[in-house]
């Protein structure tokens, strides 16, 4: 009897380290996906990147931070306490990148930050992704050089002090020069909004009646621009040329109101920082790199080959099978 119940025991034991073996294999990795708003950038990236976690075999748990810091390191917390393998952030401030990074670190789990740059928190990090500013504007700029022979151009910009708009501005600045005859008459804050946009540019052509070109910073205060534009019969004659490739932008260029966008579609950037953070998991990639985010100029020529923000499922698929950004020099603190 005591021989038969040792044997139990012993097929018993076994039984349980196979099954412990089995259940270690079969687990499934766990993302965490904290955006900093629900806003259609930051929809349109998450849910890219829920559907190539799907197809890669992830689980992906979404959060929205609110812009609120002190929800963004709850959800951090959350997203550790639920056992995540690693987290991909856009982070709400700098001060909130600190939290999160010093939160994850302590409990061993990678994040990647798309944006929020910081020299001191890359060796911390999975790595980080985002656009070069004054890159992402100067083709703008050089367009406009090209295209229009002389003349007054004006640009309304989002909201100052944070230094992207500064940066885009400088940017588009440096393209621009390339035409001695091209002039910036105007320089107006739009603060990111649309109907702010508007009255900006009817002020602009009311003061510049002979305006030649418009750079707006995003494709929400263009809507406004052209709007305001067209209301005063001015669209024919002034060129536009905006950044981010948003559906409302692409329209724009369909309709012929706008003639050139710059576009960093947050789906495919999405995608790939999720194979970065993988990689960074697996242990096939090194972490704490810096990656340029994939950037797509976008004119009437190639609107049915845009990387668009609300991506179909067979261009995720095939964006899985694209060479993996590669880590860059990242750009100086600012």
């Amino acid at each position: 009897m005591k021989r038969f119940s040792i044997g139990l025991l012993v097929v018993v034991f076994g039984w349980v380290v196979f099954l412990g073996a089995v259940w270690a294999e079969e687990k499934t990795v766990e993302i965490a996906f904290i955006r900093a708003t629900g806003e259609p950038y930051y929809q349109y990236g998450s849910q890219a990147a829920e559907v190539a976690a799907k197809k890669l075999g992830v689980k992906m748990i979404i959060y929205t931070s609110n812009l609120d810091p002190a929800q963004e390191l709850a959800n951090v917390q959350d997203a550790i306490a639920r056992g995540v393998d690693g987290i991909l952030i856009y982070a709400v401030s700098l001060s909130s990148e600190r939290a999160a990074v010093d939160t994850a670190s302590k409990a061993g789990v990678p994040i990647f930050f798309q944006y929020g740059y910081h020299p001191d928190l890359l060796p911390k990090s999975a790595g980080f992704m985002q656009i070069d500013l004054k890159g992402f504007a100067r083709p703008l700029g050089e367009w406009m050089a090209e295209n229009l022979t002389k003349g007054k151009v004006a640009i309304i910009e989002g909201t100052l002090g944070r230094g992207d708009a500064e940066a885009y501005s400088e940017g588009f600045k440096e393209g621009l020069a390339k035409n001695p005859n091209l002039t910036v008459v105007a320089q107006v804050s739009g603060e990111w909004n649309r109907q702010k946009a508007y009255e900006a540019a009817t002020n602009i052509i009311t003061a510049h009646p002979d305006l030649a070109g418009l750079f707006v910073q995003n494709e929400d205060m263009a809507v406004g621009a052209a709007n305001a534009l067209e209301r005063l019969g001015k669209l024919e004659q002034v060129r536009i040329v905006s950044q981010n490739g948003a559906p409302y932008g692409l329209d724009l260029i369909r309709a012929g109101k706008l003639q050139l966008t710059n576009a960093n579609p947050p789906s495919i950037a999405s995608v790939m920082a999720l194979r970065l953070l993988l990689g960074v998991i697996n242990g096939e990639i090194e972490p704490g790199h810096f990656y340029w985010a994939p950037t797509q100029l976008i004119d009437q020529n190639n609107l049915d080959v845009a990387y668009r923000w609300d991506a179909e499922e067979k261009d995720i698929e095939a964006w899985l099978s694209l060479p993996l950004p590669e880590p860059v020099i990242p750009p100086p603190a600012s």
